[in-house]
C-alpha cells in the first residue's frame, strides 16, 4: 500500500468506524426489539392464559351452584338449568383444551364466550409446549388437575342428563367444586403467575446487558465522532421532557375530573337519601319503623317509598336493575312516575296502581316495544321488581301487591311468607302483566311486616359458600322478635356481614320493618 492510499484509508477511519458503531447499535436496538417483541407476545399468551384459567375457577363455582338445586336455581332465574349446566360444562372443557394446547387464538376464542356457558363439542389439540411446572400442576400428583376437571365435567354433564340428578352426583361434583378442585386451579393460576414473572425477569437481565453495551458503543462513538448525535440526543431528551410534563399534566386534570366525579356521586347520595321515607314521621303513625338500606356502591338500585293517604299508609319498596349510578337513575323514574300516580288516581287501587305503573315506566323509558321483540345493541331493556303494601288503620287489614318481591309477616307463630306474583316491571322483553294477585290479611296485636329485596337472601358465605336464603333471614327475625325493629335490622346486617365473611358483596339489599298502630288488640294475622 503505497502513501497516497494510505492517506485516503486514514480518512475513511472516522466514518468506518462511525458506520461501524452505528450498525453495532442498530443490532443491539434490534436484538432488544425482537426480545421486547417476543416477550410482549409470551406476555399476551400468559395472561390470556391467567385469565382463562381464573374463568376456569368461575365456571366451576357456578356449576356447584346450579347442580346443587337445579329446581331452585330455575325457578328463580327463569332460566333451564339442565341446558345452562351442560353448557357450562362444555364451555369449561373447551377452555380446559386451549389451556392445554398453549394457542393464543384458541385461548382468546375461549375468553370471548366469557360465561356464556354456551354448549358446543370442544375440538380436540394436542398438548403444547408445557414447561414442566405446568406438566406438573396438569398432570401430576396422584390426583391430577386433568383427570380432576374431566371427571368434574361428566359428572356435571351427567346431571344436566337426569330429571331428578342422583345424590350421589350431587356429592361427588359439590366435594370437588367445593375441595379438591378449587386448589388444584389456583395452583395452576400461580404457575401461569410464575411463568410471567421468570420471563419477565429474564427479559429484564438479558435487556439491562444489551443496554450495557449499547452505552458502550455510545462512549466509543462519543470519543470518535459523536458532536452530532449527542445533539440529536439533547433534542430527543427535550421532546421527552416535554412529553413527561404533559403527561403529568394530563394527570393532574383526570384527577380532577375523577373528584369532581365521585364528589357528584357522593351528593347524587344525599339526594337519593333525601327522597327516603322519613322514619321520625312514620312513627308518629306506627308502633315501630325500621329501615336497613345498603348500597352496593355509593349510590343505590333499591327504592323505598312512604305516605299517609285517607286513613291509610302506604309503603313501597323497589328493586332496579343494576347498582350504583345506573340502578340509582332508574330508582329515580320509578318514583318519580310512583308520585304522579298517587296524585292522578282518586280511588286506591293496589292492583291497578302497579299495573299503571309497568305501563308509565315502559313508556318513560322508551320500553314499549311488543313482548318478546328482538333487542337491538342501542336498546335498553331495564326494569324492576317491586312491593307495594297499604295498612288500612280502620280495620287494622294490610293489602300487599307484589311483583318479585315477597312480604313477610312476623307473629307469634313466627315467620309467614306472602308469595310476590313473578312478574317483573318495565321490561321491553317481558310480557307486560295483565293481573296481580291481592293479598289482604289482618294483623295481630304484635305482628310486624317486612319488605326486603332479594340483595338481602342473595348474600354468599358460610363454609359451602351458598346463598343466606330465606330460612337464616327467618331465623334472625324471629330470634329477635323481643327487640324493636332499629335492632332487629341492625343485627341483621350483622349477621349478614358475618356470614358473607371475605366475599364481596353482590348486590344492594333492602330491608323496611313496619309494626302498625292496631285499633283493636283482637284477632291474628289471617291471609286471604
Amino acid at each position: 500500500m503505497n502513501l497516497t492510499q494510505l492517506l485516503q484509508t486514514s480518512r475513511l477511519l472516522p466514518t468506518i468506524a462511525y458506520s461501524v458503531g452505528l450498525g453495532l447499535i442498530a443490532m443491539t436496538v434490534t436484538t432488544i426489539w425482537v426480545a421486547d417483541t417476543r416477550f410482549i407476545a409470551e406476555q399476551n399468551r400468559i395472561g390470556a392464559e391467567v385469565n382463562l384459567s381464573g374463568r376456569q375457577r368461575m365456571l366451576s363455582q357456578r356449576i356447584g351452584m346450579i347442580a346443587q338445586d337445579m329446581t331452585d336455581y330455575q325457578r328463580v332465574n327463569n332460566v333451564d338449568a339442565h341446558a345452562l349446566l351442560a353448557g357450562c360444562a362444555d364451555q369449561m372443557m373447551r377452555a380446559h383444551v386451549a389451556l392445554l394446547s398453549t394457542n393464543l387464538d384458541l385461548i382468546n376464542k375461549a375468553l370471548a364466550d366469557a360465561i356464556k356457558c354456551e354448549p358446543g363439542i370442544a375440538t380436540q389439540h394436542p398438548v403444547g409446549d408445557l414447561s414442566p411446572e405446568l406438566r406438573e400442576a396438569f398432570f401430576g400428583g396422584e390426583r391430577p388437575l386433568d383427570t380432576l376437571l374431566r371427571k368434574y365435567i361428566d359428572t356435571a354433564v351427567n346431571i344436566a342428563s337426569q330429571e331428578y340428578p342422583e345424590q350421589a352426583d350431587l356429592d361427588k361434583i359439590l366435594l370437588l367444586a367445593n375441595q379438591e378442585l378449587p386448589g388444584k386451579l389456583n395452583t395452576l393460576v400461580r404457575r401461569f403467575q410464575e411463568e410471567g414473572e421468570q420471563s419477565l425477569n429474564a427479559l429484564t437481565e438479558f435487556i439491562t446487558y444489551m443496554w450495557l453495551l449499547t452505552l458502550l458503543l455510545i462512549a466509543l462513538e462519543v470519543l470518535l465522532i459523536f458532536r452530532p448525535m449527542a445533539r440529536t440526543i439533547q433534542r430527543t431528551m427535550s421532546q421527552l421532557q416535554d412529553a413527561l410534563a404533559a403527561s403529568e399534566a394530563n394527570k393532574a386534570e383526570l384527577k380532577t375530573v375523577n373528584d369532581q366525579l365521585l364528589e357528584s356521586i357522593q351528593y347524587a347520595r344525599k339526594i337519593q337519601e333525601g327522597v327516603l321515607p322519613d322514619l321520625a314521621d312514620m312513627r308518629s303513625s306506627m308502633r315501630d319503623v325500621a329501615l336497613l338500606w345498603e348500597p352496593l356502591q355509593v349510590v343505590s338500585g333499591d327504592y323505598v317509598w312512604s305516605t299517609r293517604r285517607d286513613n291509610k299508609a302506604i309503603f313501597f319498596v323497589a328493586d332496579c336493575t343494576g347498582h350504583g349510578v345506573p340502578g340509582a337513575l332508574l330508582t329515580m323514574v320509578v318514583s318519580s312516575e310512583l308520585t304522579k300516580l298517587l296524585d292522578d288516581l282518586d280511588v286506591l287501587d293496589p292492583e291497578d296502581l302497579m299495573l299503571r305503573l309497568d305501563k308509565t315506566v315502559r313508556r318513560r323509558l322508551g320500553q314499549e316495544d311488543p313482548s318478546g321483540a328482538t333487542l337491538s345493541i342501542d336498546k335498553t331493556d331495564d326494569g324492576f321488581e317491586a312491593a307495594l303494601a297499604i295498612f288500612d288503620y280502620e280495620d287494622s287489614s294490610l293489602t300487599y301487591v307484589g311483583a318479585g318481591i315477597p312480604l313477610f309477616v312476623l307473629s307469634q307463630d313466627g315467620v309467614t311468607r306472602v308469595s310476590a306474583d313473578r312478574h317483573r316491571l318495565g321490561y321491553r322483553s317481558l310480557r307486560r302483566p295483565e293481573s296481580f294477585k291481592v293479598h289482604r290479611m289482618t294483623l295481630g296485636p304484635d305482628d310486624t311486616f317486612y319488605l326486603a329485596t332479594d340483595g338481602t337472601t342473595d348474600h354468599i358465605g358460610g363454609d359451602k359458600k351458598r346463598a343466606f336464603g330465606r330460612k337464616r333471614l327467618f331465623d334472625v327475625l324471629e330470634a329477635n322478635a323481643y327487640a324493636d325493629l332499629e335492632t332487629q335490622l341492625s343485627k341483621l346486617k350483622t349477621v349478614l356481614e358475618d356470614y358473607r365473611g371475605d366475599e364481596p358483596a353482590r348486590d344492594d339489599y333492602t330491608v323496611l320493618a313496619v309494626s302498625p298502630h292496631l285499633k283493636s288488640s283482637a284477632g291474628g294475622t289471617r291471609v286471604n
